[in-house]
This record gives C-alpha cells, sequence and structure tokens, in this order.
C-alpha cells in the first residue's frame, strides 16, 4: 500500500470521517505505512484523511520520540488555559497559521492490538493530537486563520 500525500482542496480534507469498528489487516497495514510516510515527510503527526482514507486513525510522534498510533481517539476533557502557536501542516505546505488551543488534554483510543488507553498530554504533544483529530472533522488549520484563504 502506497500512499499519498492529499493537499489542501482535495475533498477527502473535508469530510467527517468513519469510526474504525473492526481492526483489521487493512486498518493496520493503513496505520503501519502511516507512521513510515509521517517519518518520511518529516511530520510530527499523520491523520487517515491526509493519505485519502477517511476513517478514524491518526499518528502521532511525542516529545519524547515514541510514535503513537490513535485508532478512534476522543477528547474527554481540555484544559481552561490555552496558548497561541504557529501550526504548520503537511497538506498545506509552506504556510503556518496561529491557532489558539487548549495546553492540556485527556484523550482516550485503542492501540493497533486493539487495547484501550486513555492518557493525559500537555503542550505540544496536546496541540499534535488536537491538530490531527481536527483532520478527522473535516477541519483544516487555515479554519482557525482570521483572514480568507483558499481551502
Amino acid at each position: 500500500m502506497d500512499l499519498d500525500l492529499k493537499k489542501i482542496g482535495e475533498g477527502c480534507l473535508r469530510v467527517t470521517s468513519q469510526r474504525i469498528d473492526d481492526i483489521d489487516e487493512g486498518i493496520k497495514t493503513l496505520i503501519s505505512n502511516m507512521k513510515v510516510k509521517m517519518v518520511e515527510w518529516h511530520g510530527v503527526g499523520l491523520a487517515a484523511p491526509q493519505v485519502g482514507y477517511n476513517v478514524r486513525a491518526i499518528v502521532v510522534r511525542l516529545g519524547n520520540g515514541d510514535t503513537q498510533e490513535m485508532i478512534n481517539p476522543r477528547i474527554s476533557w481540555t484544559s481552561t488555559e490555552r496558548q497561541s502557536m504557529s501550526e504548520g501542516c503537511l497538506s498545506i505546505p509552506e504556510m503556518s497559521v496561529d491557532v489558539d488551543r487548549p495546553t492540556k488534554i485527556r484523550v482516550k483510543f485503542q492501540t493497533i492490538t486493539g487495547e484501550h488507553k486513555y492518557w493525559s498530554l500537555h503542550n505540544f504533544d496536546a496541540r499534535v493530537v488536537l491538530h490531527e483529530m481536527d483532520h478527522l472533522e473535516g477541519v483544516l488549520m487555515t479554519d482557525y486563520a482570521n483572514e480568507t484563504l483558499p481551502r
């Protein structure tokens, strides 16, 4: 399975992704290839819609260097403390946008083996997960910009 990076303007980036009910070999292969491509493309996160699959799967590289897949991720809590930071996106090359996000989150998800996890993340790790989860809802970082940008 060879994956191509989808860029702003492609319809798959504006679709709400479907829940994964069965972590079958196809999903496992997709996630494994997403991890490889995320590193190859020098990213810290990648969502399935960015490679043309509208399913609820993301991969992230955490600040400690670990790479983690998150299947059906769900935010259960966000802090009231927020921070604005410049974000980039593999699907929107050579552009950055200041995005205001919570500094701490709690996220529930499944691993590739189906194990359920519940993590508390903060600062950059929280931001990466929130950015990738936006992709699962068809939201791009440009949606946070004050000016009108191409979609």
